[in-house]
């Protein structure tokens, strides 16, 4: 084990073993103990949620979510790829992808290659985008890519 690893875990462990201060000790004998209130977490609303699907916002989406894997041509030539059994789709193969319709790249990039019969390794990317819209845009940018559309239309 590096020693890092063990830092890690002793750290951890340590953290664990620290028990929370939830309660006050009460004053008296007649005093019952006073629960700490804790304020709720604070949920920002999306700043995206009223943005309209784009190229430009594609573009920004796929270079942070499919750079690793499919690369930055889009040519599933990413920096993870010798670290894959699968390779990944080409998004510059113009009979590859207007194959799919858009409704099955929706699918793909929402709930993952496993739930559309393709690679295990393609993440479901719907939770980490969590707005149909960024996902519109990717499938702009899918289509820039390859310079196609769908001949398939379901």
């Amino acid at each position: 084990m590096t020693i890092k690893k063990t830092i890690f875990l002793l750290a951890t462990l340590a953290a664990l073993t620290v028990p929370p201060a939830a309660t006050a000790a009460p004053k008296t004998a007649d005093e019952p103990a006073k629960t700490k209130k804790t304020a709720a977490p604070t949920v920002t609303a999306d700043p995206d949620k009223d943005r309209r699907p784009s190229l430009k916002w594609g573009n920004e989406l796929y270079a942070h979510y499919c750079t690793p894997c499919h690369g930055i041509k889009g040519n599933g030539k990413g920096f993870n790829v010798p670290r894959l059994l699968v390779k990944p789709a080409n998004h510059t193969d113009a009979k590859f992808m207007s194959e799919r319709d858009d409704m099955r790249l929706f699918d793909t990039i929402n709930l993952g290659g496993v739930k559309v019969a393709k690679s295990t390794l393609m993440p479901p990317w719907g939770a980490a985008l969590n707005n149909d819209n960024k996902i519109r845009s990717l499938i702009l940018k899918l289509r820039n890519l390859c310079k196609c559309e769908a001949t398939k239309k379901w």
